[in-house]
């Protein structure tokens, strides 16, 4: 089993919380490069969908979930991102998870773009914004967070194909 990915559905939770810790340091490196990029009141991250996507077909939707919103804290407390971290990167984990777990394809990936410029543009809109006192319309959000969805589903979408090619996942149930 040496360097490959656990993704047996009798992994251990202490391993299953060891890979989202790593996904979760992944994520908060990769935001200082190539930084936040701003839009609005927003710092939009392609590589948090990535994350999400990888995430949610390796650990399920909601060890997935947590490390979104591990990622969202973390980038909130270096100001790489802002409270819109969590309902934009949330969503997208969930889905992608869910997406997997019903339908066994990579294509899944995708699943984050609708989680992300739907469910979470929905939430950051309606909820988020204002109680904040942010004046942002959901169309803000949608056109927002659509191209970083999209880049970073691709993005994580490729790179489950090259672990899989290379052999570092082999079977996947959770």
């Amino acid at each position: 089993m040496g360097g490959r990915l656990n993704t047996d559905k009798r992994a251990s939770e202490p391993r299953k919380l060891a890979e989202v810790s790593i996904l979760i340091a992944l994520g908060v490196v990769l935001s200082f490069f190539p930084g936040p990029i701003p839009i609005g009141p927003t710092y939009v991250f392609p590589f948090q969908s990535m994350i999400n996507v990888i995430a949610g077909i390796l650990l399920g939707p909601w060890y997935a979930a947590g490390a979104a919103l591990g990622i969202g804290i973390i980038r909130i407390f270096f100001h790489t991102g802002t409270v819109f971290s969590l309902p934009g990167g949330i969503p997208g984990a969930i889905l992608v998870g869910l997406t997997y777990r019903y339908t066994k394809s990579y294509l899944s990936a995708f699943a984050e773009i609708p989680g992300t410029a739907i469910f979470g543009a929905s939430l950051s809109a309606f909820i988020v914004a204002p109680v904040f006192g942010i004046n942002a319309t959901l169309w803000f959000f949608i056109i927002a967070f659509v191209p970083p969805a999209v880049l970073g589903s691709s993005i994580g979408y490729i790179m489950m194909i090259a672990l899989k090619r290379r052999g570092i996942v082999r079977r996947i149930s959770h």
